[in-house]
């Protein structure tokens, strides 16, 4: 099984593991911004092995494709779905809407993923509905704006966004452009950046 990481593309998805596990003990410890830094490199080596496994297609030995795209679902799942709802619940401190809100989320998150598993993309090369992998960089986005914001209101915002989210996941109303060719290094420098920026913001 060791043997399947040999393929770029999949160890390309190996090291994306290893930043979400660290996005989520920081995250745990009480350091957030740092968490999202943390998985916002998740995210970004996402688009990265998906990437070189379209340009390497010709050197894959048979089953590696296939290993790959269950190997990346799983990425997908832990950096859109689990992480964002579980920073929903440390900053909403437990309460009943970040509940709601994580819970909505999982399981429209569960949807949408199972559906692109079983269906793909349209055939100009789009996903229906908003993918989960929008949710890092939302969560990224809304941290960044949290000084702006009153600690007493922020929990409710962060909560209705990513209700709002979720259910444009499992809309069939919507067609997004998949990130690819020159989409992937716009979203390596926003991931980039954004990281840069939730580390300087925790700073003390």
């Amino acid at each position: 099984m060791i043997g399947y990481l040999r393929d770029y593309a999949n160890a390309i998805t190996a090291v994306a593991y290893l930043f979400a596990v660290i996005g989520l003990f920081l995250a745990f410890n009480g350091k957030i911004e740092l968490g999202v830094a943390a998985m916002l490199w998740t995210w970004f080596l996402d688009h990265w092995d998906g990437h070189v496994a379209r340009k390497t297609s010709h050197l894959r030995r048979p089953g590696v494709a296939e290993f790959g795209k269950s190997f990346d679902g799983f990425a997908d799942f832990i950096h859109g779905v689990v992480f964002p709802a579980a920073i929903i619940i440390l900053v909403g401190q437990g309460t009943a809407l970040s509940l709601v809100a994580s819970l909505v989320l999982v399981l429209a998150g569960a949807i949408r993923l199972s559906y692109f598993e079983n269906v793909g993309l349209t055939p100009d090369a789009r996903f229906t509905g908003i993918p989960v992998s929008y949710d890092t960089p939302l969560l990224a986005l809304l941290l960044l704006a949290r000084p702006l914001l009153s600690d007493d209101v922020f929990p409710t915002i962060i909560a209705a966004a990513f209700i709002t989210l979720a259910l444009l996941h499992v809309t069939t109303a919507i067609r997004v452009p998949a990130i690819r060719g020159t989409g992937v290094p716009i979203a390596t420098a926003f991931a980039v950046a954004g990281s840069a920026a939730l580390i300087w913001s925790a700073l003390p």
